[in-house]
């Protein structure tokens, strides 16, 4: 069957890249372990940092690839009628990479499981932890289903409830990245978070950070069979073309809308972003890295340069939340606070120390390993039935 997938195809390239990031990771995770949050670039005024922003960017992908992936099921878009186990489980494996990214971000990463024994239905951290688990439950229960089917090419099983559970799944996975941004939109101390926009904005950057990442993962996998798979690859090129653009346009009208008004408390915090210390993560690595994804998705159209395109896409759009996470806690809500107290923790201003970078790798490493896990998982089950 040439649906199975022949990890063998995989390049040797992307091989020895994973083991510089896993060996790389490893140093880091001594060094945090074993000094703590010392070697941290965050302090008491900034407490989030490259690992908060991991998290998101993993959940968000996480929602993306269901949304496109289920998406593409239910229209018989390509080939997505038999790879129905390659989105649950790339998905589950994004998911699970970005609860622990905030996990390693824990001072006391053991005492997550208070959020489940006792929690605080008023919290948005609780909805959030909850919700992340129906969702898995959910799309877990759709594929048991999927794989109880005598046809995979319908959307009839005998128990009649696949569809219906694809579409419970589906409207979770929407939830996933904007329920991210609603988690900043509701706090009220800060301008710049407190945006009924963010949601949407976090809901873009996932479905389009979540189609690359299957664009990325199919293009590697199915290299060698391009033809067969056009129309997959098309549908999702269109999804992150598409979606690049959308997102762009939103960023640019609350960009604008605030920057015009010269009285709006969000106006220093955007500064900041486009003329201030993280400049270049606005123009370089976000804008910079959109435009050439889009050159290389859509102009002289090849498997190298989809998923070079893809690659560029999962990898840059981690500064959408950078770009949002940081800014929003480095303007002081309190006059001269910044000059009444000094401390090399007492500051309102953040970068990632070598120490987060090495981690992040880990993080990564630990996604790669996670996606080949839940691929060779699929492909099992997939032969079996």
């Amino acid at each position: 069957m040439k649906d199975l997938i022949n990890i063998k195809k995989v390049d040797k390239l992307y091989l020895g890249l994973w083991l510089i990031l896993l060996i790389a990771g490893l140093v880091g995770l001594v060094m945090k372990f074993s000094t703590g949050e010392k070697l941290a670039g965050y302090g008491s005024y900034v407490p989030w940092g490259l690992w908060v922003a991991l998290y998101f960017h993993f959940v968000g992908i996480a929602g993306g690839v269901a949304i496109t992936g289920i998406m593409g099921y239910i229209l018989n878009i390509g080939k997505f009628r038999n790879r129905l186990f390659q989105v649950g489980f790339i998905s589950f494996a994004c998911l699970i990479t970005g609860l622990f990214s905030i996990w390693i971000d824990l001072g006391k990463p053991f005492r997550f499981s208070s959020v489940f024994l006792s929690p605080n239905y008023g919290s948005m951290l609780t909805f959030n932890s909850w919700m992340y688990v129906t969702f898995m439950a959910v799309f877990g229960f759709a594929m048991y289903l999927y794989y109880k089917k005598s046809d995979k090419s319908t959307l009839k099983d005998k128990s009649g409830w696949l569809f219906p559970f694809l579409i419970f799944a589906l409207m979770i996975a929407f939830a996933l990245p904007s329920q991210s941004g609603a988690f900043f939109g509701v706090i009220d101390a800060k301008a710049f978070w407190n945006s009924a926009l963010l949601p949407v904005l976090f809901l873009i950057s996932g479905i389009v950070s979540g189609g690359a990442m299957l664009l990325l993962v199919f293009s590697i996998i199915y290299k060698d069979e391009y033809a067969e798979n056009k129309e997959t690859f098309k549908y999702l090129r269109n999804i992150v073309s598409v979606g690049i653009l959308i997102y762009l346009f939103a960023e640019i009208a609350e960009f604008s809308i605030v920057l015009w008004s010269t009285n709006s408390h969000s106006a220093e915090a955007i500064e900041q972003i486009l003329f201030g210390p993280y400049w270049w993560m606005f123009f370089i690595v976000h804008l910079g890295g959109a435009i050439l994804a889009l050159v290389l998705l859509n102009n002289k159209i090849t498997s190298k340069s989809i998923q070079l395109g893809a690659l560029v896409v999962v990898v840059t759009f981690i500064a959408t939340r950078l770009n949002i996470l940081i800014p929003g806690q480095t303007i002081s809500n309190l006059k001269g606070l910044k000059e009444a107290f000094y401390d090399p923790r007492l500051t309102f201003t953040y970068h990632a120390t070598l120490n987060e970078y090495l981690v992040a790798s880990f993080i990564v490493a630990f996604a790669i390993f996670a996606i080949y896990f839940g691929l060779q998982i699929g492909k099992k089950l997939t032969s079996k039935n």
